[in-house]
């Protein structure tokens, strides 16, 4: 049966990735910006600002299925909780929630809480819904790591921790998948991540052996990391939620491996070795 989706963060990481399997599936997608006047070509863009609940139910309203991604801001709570509410308003029938792994509302860790609590709100919408938990992803190191990488040395407060990384072209092939037939995938949460379990020294000794050079992991201390961000200006809230994230892996609770993206598509996640040979350009 066919259907109307509309995707959220389709600038994203996930979503570049997201909308060009969907367009090559020929399935009715459009993408919601809240940039005005900007357009994705090809493809039809509609306003909405998850800030302006009016503005996302104008934006919603039509479409069968919404991919929901908010941007890891210190209103993200609160823009997760106004797009479901929208959604329920403008008649959506399936949310498809980009969440993060570990995602509980009860959980220590503030970071897994915050997306706990916003996938409790899609659960409790009354609409269809179907949760993607990720864990960190390889692409990190291309963006929020390359320079670092590039000087030679990633400092991370993560000790010996391991996280089984994911690539964020397997995030979005089960959100292709998903989306194509969402009622299919009704009430599941499926973790996403590598086959793999590996430090941040094993990461940066991969990193080191595709590009021909040394890269060092520094580990630092939890504090140290916590102070340079704030240094740096960042919000408290995210200050809060990115130690907590540290905290997590170095735990070792990012190292749990899920079968799900195997069983879903029917192979292997992609490794990290082999990431770092497709990218070692771009730490050359």
């Amino acid at each position: 049966m066919s259907q109307t989706i509309l995707i959220t963060g389709a600038a994203g990481t996930i979503g570049t990735q997201l909308l060009a399997l969907l367009q090559a599936q020929g399935l009715d997608v459009a993408v919601m910006t809240s940039r005005p006047g900007h357009t994705v070509p090809g493809v039809r863009t509609l306003q909405g600002d998850f800030a302006e609940p009016a503005s996302l139910v104008a934006a919603f309203r039509g479409f069968d299925t919404v991919f929901l991604l908010q941007p890891m801001v210190p209103s993200m709570v609160e823009f997760g909780l106004n797009a479901v509410e929208a959604a329920r308003t403008a008649g959506v029938k399936h949310i498809v929630r980009s969440s993060g792994a570990g995602a509980d509302s009860g959980s220590p860790f503030s970071l897994a809480r915050a997306h706990g609590v916003i996938d409790d709100a899609v659960r409790a919408s009354g609409l269809g819904w179907t949760l993607l938990r990720p864990t960190s992803f390889m692409q990190n190191h291309l963006t929020h790591n390359a320079a670092a990488i590039r000087s030679g040395a990633l400092y991370a407060p993560h000790g010996e921790g391991e996280t089984a990384l994911v690539d964020v072209r397997d995030i979005a092939e089960v959100a292709a998948l998903v989306l194509a037939d969402p009622a299919a995938h009704q009430g599941r949460v499926y973790d996403l991540t590598g086959a793999e379990s590996l430090t941040d020294a094993e990461q940066t000794a991969i990193i080191s052996e595709a590009i021909g050079r040394p890269v060092a992991y520094v580990d630092v201390p939890p504090s140290a990391a916590t102070e340079a961000m704030a240094g740096l200006g960042f919000p408290p809230v995210l200050v809060d939620w990115l130690t907590s994230l540290n905290a997590i892996i170095k735990a070792g609770y990012a190292a749990g491996q899920s079968p799900d993206f195997q069983r879903l598509t029917g192979k292997a996640p992609r490794t990290f070795t082999a990431f770092a040979r497709e990218h070692a350009a771009t730490w050359a």
